[in-house]
């Protein structure tokens, strides 16, 4: 998700969403949103949909009405699909990543629809030791054949920063394709 939902990178007044206090030595980074032309896609989508479902009305209502019990269970299945689908698209939307920093402990937690789902805690030894790591997970075809006006289809791969505490425990802080990005980030949850 690191690579869809970017992170503040500096402290802007006008940003909301990094929050720092030097005296009780406190950060706290929340993830933008996604780009509003994202948004228009899922109207799109949804749009599409809500007509699908427009159209089977009639005919899932008459197998509901029915007494086959397979019927019943097609049915309950088609409108799950329908209701869990647009729920599920409408989660991406709503997902928020928080890092908070205070004094040697990093947390990091994942939210959807304001809720967090999964927090990971870490308390950092006395050095900050956070650690970044490139990931290259397919071969790089296009570097390989080094053809003209190819050099924009190279995988690149992406960049994660880990935290590890002192026990030796390792979580993931962030990921982003851009290394210059996840530098910026280790700087700040160092200072």
């Amino acid at each position: 998700m690191g690579l869809m939902f970017q992170m503040p990178l500096e402290d802007n007044v006008l940003d909301d969403r990094i929050e720092i206090n030097k005296d009780t030595n406190y950060l706290r980074l929340r993830s933008y949103g996604l780009p509003m032309i994202f948004w228009g896609y899922l109207v799109a989508a949804l749009s599409v949909i809500f007509f699908m479902i427009l159209a089977i009305k009639a005919p899932i209502l008459k197998i509901l009405s029915s007494d086959d019990t397979l019927n019943h269970f097609l049915a309950y299945c088609v409108l799950s699909i329908f209701i869990l689908g647009p729920l599920v698209a409408l989660s991406f939307y709503f997902y928020e990543k928080e890092i908070i920093k205070k004094d040697n402990k990093i947390k990091v937690i994942h939210k959807v629809f304001f809720m967090p789902l999964k927090t990971f805690q870490v308390e950092l030894s006395a050095d900050n030791e956070l650690k970044l790591v490139h990931l290259l997970d397919s071969p790089n075809v296009a570097k390989a054949q080094k053809k003209e006006g190819m050099t924009g289809f190279e995988n690149r791969g992406y960049y994660q920063v880990f935290a590890k505490d002192i026990s030796g425990k390792e979580i993931l802080v962030d990921r982003n394709s851009r290394r210059g990005e996840m530098r910026k980030l280790i700087e700040i949850l160092s200072s």
